[in-house]
């Protein structure tokens, strides 16, 4: 079993309004984007793309996964003591300093994420997707279409990532075309965050092939 791993405050139709459960604010300098291009092109973010500071207020506790720009996931310490006993490897963490009030029991860092496990596992047959669209040199492109139960994917084998990005597949003409934005990870690790970080992460169960 695999899951789409999503903090809950990333909205799930990115034509919505960000909701924001998670009870924080953020000073505007947090929510530019970066190139965008990287993401597509599987490349990570560079930390001088990212904010230097981040001023939070609000009266919840601060959350230890949340989104800010678009695409743009971050952890706190304790959330990256939880990957790490899973996916050592994985995840480059570029720390971002956060001013958070004591009241909202910070963790001691906080970091944005560049995943880097890779895997090619959707079932792109069984899975829902937009497309056919033409593209250069004749290339036909197929992408993946929410909701993500609609989606199939191979079970991860010995040895793969437990968490990591689902690539391009090129067949022939067609190119069905994986995300660098979007975080796949094994039932373990999910499980692991979700019991860790209880209302935190939206974990989306990907249905598993036999």
């Amino acid at each position: 079993m695999a899951y789409l791993l999503e903090p809950v405050n990333e909205p799930y139709d990115p034509k919505e309004p960000l909701p924001t459960p998670l009870g924080f604010t953020a000073g505007t300098e947090a929510f530019f984007g970066s190139d965008l291009a990287l993401k597509r092109e599987f490349r990570p973010v560079p930390a001088e793309q990212l904010p230097r500071n981040v001023v939070v207020g609000g009266n919840r506790p601060m959350p230890d996964f949340f989104r800010l720009a678009a695409d743009h996931y971050y952890v706190s310490s304790r959330f990256r003591a939880v990957v790490e006993r899973y996916a050592p490897a994985a995840v480059e963490y570029i720390e971002v300093l956060f001013a958070i009030p004591a009241s909202k029991n910070p963790a001691d860092a906080y970091y944005f994420i560049n995943v880097m496990g890779r895997g090619q596992l959707i079932d792109w047959d069984a899975s829902l997707k937009r497309g056919p669209t033409s593209g250069v040199g004749g290339k036909r492109y197929y992408s993946l279409r929410r909701p993500p139960d609609q989606w199939a994917m191979r079970s991860p084998p010995p040895g793969h990532s437990a968490i990591w990005h689902e690539v391009d597949r090129e067949i022939d003409d067609f190119v069905y075309v994986g995300s660098g934005t979007r975080v796949f990870v094994t039932d373990a690790l999910g499980r692991a965050l979700e019991a860790a970080f209880p209302g935190q992460v939206r974990l989306s169960p990907i249905r598993e092939l036999p």
